[in-house]
C-alpha cells in the first residue's frame, strides 16, 4: 500500500505531517486530561514543557509506526 504524499483538501495541498501533528495534539490532550484526573500533573514543575514533551514523543511515536510517510 503506498502512502499519498500530500493530503489535498479541495485545490489546497497539505504535508502529511500535519495529519500527524494533529493526532499527537490529541493523544497528548488525552493524557493531559489522565493526568489531571489522576492528580498525576501535580508532581509535574514545568507543565508547558511536558505538554510539549508529550507532543514531541507522540509525534515521533506516530510518524515512526503508524503513519510512515
Amino acid at each position: 500500500m503506498s502512502a499519498p504524499h500530500e493530503l489535498s483538501i479541495g485545490d489546497v495541498y497539505f504535508s502529511p505531517i500535519l495529519s500527524v501533528l494533529v493526532l499527537s495534539v490529541i493523544f497528548t490532550w488525552i493524557t493531559v486530561m489522565i493526568l489531571n484526573r489522576t492528580r498525576i500533573a501535580r508532581f509535574i514543575a514545568y507543565p508547558s514543557l511536558t505538554f510539549i514533551a508529550f507532543c514531541t514523543i507522540y509525534l515521533v511515536i506516530i510518524d515512526r509506526f503508524f503513519l510512515q510517510f
